[in-house]
């Protein structure tokens, strides 16, 4: 086949050049670590390179500042990604996708829009091709650029207390969380805990340099953020009708878990 470009399976659906295929990823993130799981449907062609071996599912992590560029790869569709702080600086993205492993890995064309691909049999991928790739993921989405969790060092917190601050390290504004000792150490990674800190940093908001006028109002941060509320309805800090619990639950709402999982435990 000659081709100026190869058939990709991409997970929002744009490349048309499957008919029927699908490509989605579900990522979790840990801190400084990530679970991915990729999931093929309707794509017998590619499942058939994966289960001979010529095929392997990759995530790539990408740090811009760093120049860091790694790929991890694996035949198991469930993958884990990590990284260190010295590794990183700034925004880090995760690509997850399907590539060829060996060179001139050929697959079927069944599945092929015929439309787009008439008469091809076989398709013919360089080693390294992507033949599924997904949306490119944030590891610092934009409310983790938003606020920072910190162990209380000055001893002014009793247990189970929180401080917010508006602080900057140079680049963007955000929002540093002091917690208590034993709730960092024991809770740190709760997810009603971290949207406690959320919703005070929400609430710091319209006194912060990040209001319109403010030295930072014109930042990533807050052009992001006042993109997101407004999609979602939501007045912003600069309203006086703002309302911070609201307006942090909307991006970030409390998980609540229905009867049989509560039973289940």
């Amino acid at each position: 086949m000659s081709s100026l470009r190869l058939p990709v399976l991409l997970e929002d659906g744009s490349s048309l050049d499957w008919s029927e295929a699908s490509y989605s990823v579900n990522v979790t993130l840990h801190g400084k670590s990530a679970t991915v799981k990729h999931r093929l449907a309707s794509a017998d062609g590619l499942q058939s390179l994966i289960d001979a071996g010529v095929a392997e599912w990759v995530v790539e992590l990408r740090c811009p500042r760093t120049l860091l560029s790694r790929q991890s790869s694996g035949k198991a569709p469930r993958q884990a990604v990590s990284w260190r702080d010295d590794e990183i600086a700034g925004d880090v993205y995760l690509i997850p996708g399907l590539v060829a492993a060996t060179e001139a890995v050929a697959a079927s064309a069944d599945g092929l829009d015929s439309g787009i691909w008439p008469g091809v049999q076989r398709v013919e991928f360089p080693a390294g091709t992507w033949l599924a790739k997904g949306e490119i993921r944030s590891v610092r989405p934009l409310l983790m650029s938003l606020v920072r969790f910190r162990r209380d060092a000055t001893g002014k917190l009793k247990p189970g207390q929180m401080y917010v601050e508006e602080d900057t390290d140079g680049t963007d504004p955000y929002f540093r969380i002091d917690l208590a000792p034993d709730l960092y150490d024991r809770r740190l990674h709760e997810r009603d805990v971290q949207i406690a800190g959320l919703i005070a940093a929400f609430g710091w908001l319209p006194r912060s340099s990040l209001v319109l006028d403010g030295d930072n109002g014109d930042s990533r941060v807050a052009g992001r953020l006042r993109a997101e509320l407004e999609a979602n309805g939501v007045p912003d800090w600069d309203d006086e009708s703002f309302d911070p619990a609201w307006a942090a639950t909307v991006l970030e709402p409390f998980r609540v878990r229905d009867e049989t999982e509560a039973d289940d435990e």
